[in-house]
């Protein structure tokens, strides 16, 4: 820009000034601000203007067409949201007992505990024993989410014939769904239906009643390919992100995943297959248009926008550790954040977390690595494009991501990541040992880094972990606060930590006992 036009801009009508700000992107607005006194001026008699940075800066993105959003001013929804941002460096623990929840028993027991998957979504948990084919969703606590569900569905109602085996299900509080995928060998049943000739099928039915999802396409989602008598089940893996429900599976040594719009289709075309003798692999949406593959040695990045044609490969993106990887735990891709819940009414989901700014987080299990990955790495490809193929670590991984490899428990939320950490030489009042844990709290959005508030501890100089001596050298920046005080666990690691909007919960077997 030459002298004479920024004389030209800068004799604008502050009002101009606020409107061109306002098409920029929260860092570009940072930028101009930092440097022309003006602009700054502009900007901080801008409520509008600094919600835009807020919002940018904790990577979240307004709910429209919501009655906070229409008639609450944008002063106090800026001021709402830096609360929000400033009660997480004060965040505290919530142990949650499982087996004394008056919701969970009878049927949740010890004896058979090991064999119940759970899954936490939206304040709710879902307990689903795949061998007695029950399946059970409740808040854990009251209030936790705008839609409250409580119900239990017996292997009578899960399945639509009597001898249907249910493999896996999936539930969407938010949207009243809940996805069921199951295999049955009932001919009659199946010359019924248009597709006979699939080994699995997955039905979409509302929580709250009985019947077909209203918003579902039709009742029954059909796999575009019949050779899958051969999956192993306990690959099979069910998850959705708004429109779409993804489905995977380990094929005899070939990883087979298909996609759904489930809203518009029961059909469809968009299946990724590939060959990989891993026994343990996985995926996530990134947003409406993005799926990601966790796979050994590598993320495979695709664009599902097209769901007439099977989804267009990306890019590569090389993991640095060259022995294989088994995926054990990914942290959500999905959550929501609430905002206050006044008394006389439930609380409104307010913001999300932008899928371009955010922390993927995953753990393996083989050897106890975590790595957190900024999601904008997978939306901005030009600096690869000469690489997009195979992506070297180099090139993408070090100042885009941070790794540990401490003994701990993690649980993930937009772009803060908890741990759960060990307590070494742990005692009870009576001096016996027990297991207690610690908590540490990583926020990793620029604005925490920027303006910690004297709280927390900036961590932007690299760190090396040593996997199978290997070392490894990442350097994502992230603020960290440490929970005063430990919490107490049972026999059993605690091996998640549960997000929910502004709540932590650490799921225990036992009796939880006081915070220190």
């Amino acid at each position: 820009m030459t002298f004479k036009s920024k004389v030209g801009f800068l004799s604008l009508a502050e009002e101009l000034h606020f409107y061109i700000l306002s098409f920029l992107p929260y860092r570009n607005i940072l930028r101009c601000t930092s440097v022309c006194k003006a602009l700054r001026q502009t900007f901080t008699s801008s409520s509008e203007l600094q919600y835009i940075v807020e919002l940018g800066g904790q990577g979240l993105l307004p709910v429209l067409n919501t009655e906070f959003n229409k008639h609450v001013p944008i002063s106090k929804r800026l001021q709402l949201l830096k609360d929000n941002a400033s009660a997480w460096f004060k965040f505290n623990i919530r142990p949650v007992s499982i087996l004394d929840h008056p919701a969970a028993t009878p049927v949740y027991s010890p004896a058979h505990s090991w064999q119940i998957k759970r899954s936490f979504v939206d304040g709710h948990l879902c307990l689903f024993d795949e061998t007695e084919q029950w399946v059970k969703i409740f808040p854990l606590v009251p209030q936790s989410s705008p839609q409250i569900h409580q119900r239990e569905w017996s292997p009578e109602l899960l399945g639509p014939v009597p001898d249907a085996y249910i493999d896996h299900v999936w539930i969407d509080p938010a949207q009243n769904l809940i996805a069921i995928a199951y295999h049955t060998d009932d001919h009659d049943y199946l010359n019924s239906l248009s597709w006979p000739d699939r080994p699995f099928y997955v039905d979409l039915k509302a929580l709250d009643e009985d019947g077909v999802h209203p918003q579902a396409a039709g009742q029954t989602l059909f796999l575009s390919l019949s050779k899958l008598h051969e999956c192993q089940v306990s690959t099979l893996k069910l998850q959705g992100h708004g429109r779409h429900i993804a489905i995977q599976c380990d094929l005899a040594g070939t990883w087979w995943s298909q996609i759904w719009d489930w809203q518009h289709s029961t059909t469809s075309n968009s299946v990724i297959s590939y060959a990989s003798t891993s026994t343990d692999e996985d995926f996530c949406f990134l947003g409406n248009n993005r799926f990601l593959t966790i796979r050994n040695l590598y993320l495979y990045l695709y664009s599902i926008e097209d769901m007439s044609q099977a989804p267009t490969f990306l890019a590569g993106f090389l993991m640095p550790i060259s022995a294989p990887m088994y995926i054990w735990y990914v942290g959500p891709t999905d959550d929501i954040a609430h905002g206050p819940q006044p008394q006389t009414e439930a609380h409104q989901i307010l913001w999300t977390s932008d899928p371009e700014h955010r922390i993927l987080f995953f753990v393996t299990d083989l050897h106890r690595v975590a790595f957190a990955v900024s999601t904008k790495i997978f939306f901005n490809l030009d600096p690869f494009k000469e690489t997009l193929e195979e992506i070297p670590w180099e090139q993408w991984g070090p100042p885009n991501t941070r790794g540990f490899n401490p003994a701990s428990s993690f649980g993930a939320s937009g772009n803060r990541v908890f741990q759960a950490v060990p307590v070494l030489g742990a005692t009870a009042d009576d001096g016996s040992a027990v297991k207690k844990y610690s908590s540490h709290m990583m926020d990793f959005s620029p604005l925490a880094v920027q303006r910690r508030q004297g709280q927390g501890r900036v961590v932007k100089e690299p760190s090396t972990i040593v996997v199978e001596n290997e070392s490894i050298t990442t350097s994502l920046p992230y603020v960290e606060v440490l929970l005063d005080g430990e919490y107490s666990a049972d026999a059993h690691n605690v091996v998640k930590i549960w997000v929910d909007g502004s709540e932590l919960y650490v799921p225990r077997l036992a009796s939880p006992s006081a915070i220190n």
